[in-house]
């Protein structure tokens, strides 16, 4: 093509990998697809794919992502890359890794279709994976990568709260920290730390200290039909999230 430079040294293929996190109420799952082609035809891979010339990688990763599960309008967060020599049987590929979060509507939702190169998706328990399922390529590598990501922002930023329904229970945000952080916290003591005494946040404010006074706000309702005392729900407050991020070095303390 006149005009056009050509490039005389080899280059690496650029593709992008997407680790879907959902939590369905009890267990923080992984979302991935059944190959349909080779290489690793058969077996589960991560949503992906190869960077067309005309697009970015974030671009490319959300394509990927609706081409192959159907899924679209989620935050995705770059987590980093991956670059062995020998990753990709194919040719010389580096990937970029993305991760997103669902809440259990909508990891039960009938929007999420196998397409493209992917023969039929399947969610996995992220402890089943970190154990050592059996992926595609150097994927496990990817989910770890991501879930460190993940892992690391819990306590900067609400991202807990893209894992539940917009009502929620106390219990099921102490479980996705629990399983995050790889610890148990005290029923009591987490309870406080994040519903904390609606009549201090001004206090907090005035006085500049440094301790978070609770982020979610009773909505008066409570699960119905279980066999014991029913579970308050509750709804992720933005306008307390904010106040307290004026708050200089605000963390959630975890």
């Amino acid at each position: 093509m006149e005009g056009s430079y050509n490039y005389k040294y080899p280059r690496p293929a650029l593709t992008t990998d997407c680790v879907i996190f959902g939590f369905d109420g009890d267990k923080v799952k992984v979302l991935f697809v059944k190959r349909r082609d080779e290489p690793f035809k058969g077996k589960l891979a991560l949503p992906g794919g190869f960077m067309e010339i005309g697009e970015t990688l974030e671009e490319c990763a959300k394509r990927e992502l609706v081409e192959e599960t159907g899924i679209e309008g989620i935050k995705l967060r770059e987590s980093g890359t991956l670059s062995d020599v020998e990753r990709d049987p194919r040719t010389r590929v580096v990937s970029v890794v993305y991760y997103g979060l669902m809440s259990p509507n909508g990891m039960m939702s009938e929007d999420i279709v196998a397409g493209s190169d992917a023969e039929s998706f399947k969610w996995i328990d992220v402890n089943d994976v970190l154990s050592g399922t059996k992926l595609a390529f150097d994927h496990e590598k990817a989910v770890r990568m991501a879930f460190k990501s993940l892992s690391d922002s819990l306590n900067r930023e609400p991202v807990a709260f893209e894992l539940l329904d917009e009502r929620f229970t106390i219990k099921q945000l102490q479980r996705i920290y629990e399983i995050l952080l790889d610890r148990t916290f005290d029923r009591a003591n987490f309870h406080k730390k994040m519903v904390g005494d609606p009549a201090s946040a001004k206090k907090l404010k005035k006085n500049g200290r440094k301790k978070n006074t609770g982020i979610l706000t009773d909505t008066g309702e409570v699960m119905k039909e279980t066999k014991h005392k029913p579970a308050k729900y509750y709804v992720f407050d933005w306008q307390k999230y904010k106040d307290l991020m004026e708050i200089e070095d605000f963390n959630f303390g975890f």
